[in-house]
């Protein structure tokens, strides 16, 4: 890993994961996963183990159009969570998103060694260790 990502740390490592995918950058991606990463999709059986899944995973996908309506980017003690809110989002099938998904990661290193994908906020910021947060007021 580079000097640079191991620098990194909270909601810059989100910025650079959007960026990273906005612009298909394979090798950004790469530099932003540790080897032993975990993503955990929508359903039990969308799964990617190790950093070579995922990036087979992502280079059929980059680069991502980043035609949102709404980012929401938050840090947890020891989570980052990423909501997306767009009409564009993909339509698993018999997942219900509501236009939203929302994304926790879990840091290591400078890098993401977990990502957990919800279909519902509140689901998202649990996991985060955020039960019980507040909005803005």
């Amino acid at each position: 890993m580079s000097s640079a990502a191991s620098q990194r740390g909270g909601l810059e490592l989100l910025l650079d994961w959007v960026e990273a995918l906005r612009k298909g950058d394979l090798e950004a991606i790469q530099e932003l996963l540790t080897a032993d990463v975990v993503w955990y999709g929508l359903s039990t059986d969308l799964v990617c183990a190790g950093r070579a899944a995922v990036l087979d995973v992502l280079g059929e996908q980059v680069p991502v159009r980043c035609d949102a309506d709404a980012f929401e980017l938050l840090r947890a003690p020891r989570h980052l969570v990423l909501g997306t809110r767009s009409d564009q989002l993909p339509r698993p099938p018999g997942i219900d998103l509501r236009g939203q998904i929302y994304s926790v990661f879990e840091p290591r290193d400078g890098a993401f060694a977990t990502i957990r994908d919800f279909s519902r906020r509140a689901d998202a910021l649990n996991a985060a260790g955020l039960t019980g947060w507040t909005v803005w007021v």
